[in-house]
């Protein structure tokens, strides 16, 4: 069974996994915020932590490989009475825009191994703008 796989069969529950809420530790950042701007949530899954940084006046988009964990993604978001933007990729083939992001979160980062964590933030800092901040927990 492939990774995405995995991935797909584990979001194919009806129950939100990681549940609903924000991780713990993005939530405690949340002073460092920017009041507005461009956020990246990567392999945001279910889309608790991108619909939470839409909660805080971001425009977020959420990449995440699975497309049932993004179809939970949207139902939170209109649950929640914001919008995100979901887009379907692989985090590490990804084609990060340049100086796109003014937020970049990586929460569970763990879950990618060093070498693939390495090529995951090289595209962290291409579309990072200077001065953006860069969330990362695992």
């Amino acid at each position: 069974m492939s990774e995405h796989d995995v991935w797909e069969s584990r979001y194919g529950v009806p129950d939100f996994i990681f549940g609903k809420e924000p991780n713990h530790f993005l939530m405690s950042c949340r002073n460092l915020l920017p009041k507005s701007g461009k956020a990246l949530a990567i392999a945001d899954g279910e889309g608790r932590n991108g619909v939470w940084l839409a909660e805080q006046g971001l425009d977020v988009v959420a990449l995440d490989f699975s497309e049932a964990a993004q179809i939970k993604a949207a139902s939170l978001a209109k649950e929640r009475g914001v919008e995100i933007t979901l887009i379907r990729a692989d985090v590490f083939a990804w084609d990060y825009p340049a100086n796109a992001f003014d937020v970049v979160i990586d929460i569970f980062t763990q879950f990618s191994s060093p070498a693939e964590r390495a090529k995951k933030w090289q595209g962290v800092h291409q579309t990072l703008k200077p001065g953006g901040l860069v969330i990362v927990q695992g």
